[in-house]
């Protein structure tokens, strides 16, 4: 029987389980259990609210001594380039002519103040970034070690018996390398590269059990997630793993909110794949989110919609004019679990075809 990936909210720390669907056709997981553990965040209190906009020069404390120059500057992806045209060279530090070892190490605590910019530094810790209002750009967070099913970055806050507190603030991640090529597959199956809600674009993600899990998201602030390559994920014993997930995005306190996938490249390919990009209303409902411009790959369905867990997806879910490579279990699904409607735009979704005009092969019929 096919296995599936949830968050599993254990004795205050997230982790990642197997669940089991009931049909293969229309998954249906249920919860499984895995081993509690602990990650390294700090009890400070919540950071003020601020606006979306990254720091200012004047009220910044900065963890470079000036501005990043590369001295050999690679070819950054174009603008607005989507999923299927990214590559190892055009994502990440590479596409700046950087690379993790050229990168002078960061000497900073594990738990930044807000107002924090870390420019063109290597990271060799685990990185909560609860304070908000921080920016790491052009730098590689490779840990040397990390606690089992911890992620590699979060915005969480400490954590009480059932849940974690939620960063208030901003908090962008751009042009970097998120690795976890340094820890043992153990280690990383079940560890997220990014876990929380902030704005991560132009990275390269790889070596680590799931990619960008977009989960204890709160209640005010949007999600991004634009022309990120996540490649090369791990496994081992019964973790299954995704490419980047959804587990909750409620609007019930700010009902404009918006979390966007856009111009991705999301490759899970692990042998164990729950799916390159997983949505599903574990921890909570979700709403307004688009997937577009994405190429999604690897094992498992590609793309998954759910209504579990008690909680619902809402009307304003998109996919549009994504590719999908195919797999075994199709390009994507939808458990809809008596909510009634299914994506309320599905849209230009092709398989990937990269002989054709804009990769456009077969339709991608609608789940």
């Amino acid at each position: 029987m096919k296995l599936r990936l949830a968050v599993l909210l254990a004795g205050g720390v997230i982790a990642l389980a197997a669940c089991s669907p009931t049909k293969a056709a229309q998954p249906t997981p249920v919860a499984g259990s895995t081993s509690a553990t602990s990650t390294s965040t700090s009890s400070s209190s919540a950071a003020p609210s601020s606006s979306s906009a990254a720091p200012t020069s004047s009220s910044t404390k900065t963890a470079t001594n000036g501005p990043v120059q590369p001295p050999n500057p690679g070819t950054p992806a174009p603008a607005g380039s989507p999923g299927w045209k990214l590559t190892q060279g055009n994502t990440g530090l590479a596409a700046h002519g950087l690379n993790c070892d050229s990168l002078p190490a960061y000497t900073g605590p594990s738990s930044p103040a807000a107002g924090t910019v870390i420019s063109g530094k290597r990271v060799e810790q685990a990185l909560t970034l609860f304070a908000g209002n921080i920016t790491i750009e052009k730098s590689c967070i490779r840990p040397t070690k990390l606690n089992e099913a911890a992620p590699l970055v979060t915005t969480n806050g400490p954590c009480g018996s059932n849940s974690c507190q939620v960063t208030s603030a901003p908090v962008t991640i751009r042009d970097s390398n998120i690795d976890g090529s340094k820890l043992s597959a153990g280690t990383i199956a079940k560890s997220c590269a990014f876990l929380g809600v902030g704005t991560l674009q132009r990275n390269y993600i790889s070596g680590m059990g799931s990619g960008i899990c977009f989960y204890n998201t709160g209640h005010s602030l949007d999600g991004l997630a634009e022309g990120n390559y996540v490649r090369g994920l791990r496994t081992a014993g019964d973790a299954h793993n995704d490419g980047a997930t959804v587990r909750d995005f409620p609007l019930d306190r700010n009902a404009g909110r918006k979390l966007t996938f856009r111009n991705n490249r999301i490759d899970c390919s692990t042998g164990q794949d729950t799916g390159a990009l997983f949505i599903q209303t574990y921890g909570g409902d979700i709403d307004n989110v688009t997937v577009e411009g994405n190429l999604l790959e690897g094992g498992g369905y590609q793309l998954g919609l759910e209504s579990s867990h008690g909680n619902q997806y809402g009307r304003n879910m998109r996919s549009i004019n994504n590719r999908f490579t195919g797999s075994g279990w199709g390009a994507a699904y939808v458990t809809a679990n008596g909510v009634g409607y299914k994506w309320a735009v599905w849209q230009d979704n092709f398989l990937l075809d990269m002989n054709a005009a804009d990769a456009k092969g077969k339709p991608a019929g609608s789940p």
